[in-house]
């Protein structure tokens, strides 16, 4: 089952595109059918292809996070001082 991605605020157009942007099979057809749009809707489809990219990064690296190390480690370090 594909994972569903929530974008709030999107436009008619935008949830249009991104209909788009998720039937092309690959990153050339995406590039093939962006390079042949207006240049305000070229910047509208990488700008929903950004939101997408961290979108999905928060949905399987940060959400699922239940603890961190890294930055407890840190904090603690400066916590001492």
């Amino acid at each position: 089952m594909p994972k569903e991605i929530k974008i709030d605020g999107l436009s008619e157009r935008q949830k249009g595109l991104l209909d788009i942007i998720y039937a092309c099979d690959t990153y050339d057809e995406l590039v093939y059918f962006t390079r042949r749009q207006p240049p305000e809707i070229r910047e509208e489809i990488w700008t929903l292809t950004q939101i997408l990219l961290y979108e999905s990064i928060e949905q399987e690296l940060i959400k699922p996070m239940t603890s961190y190390p890294d930055a407890e480690r840190i904090m603690k370090k400066i916590m001492s001082k």
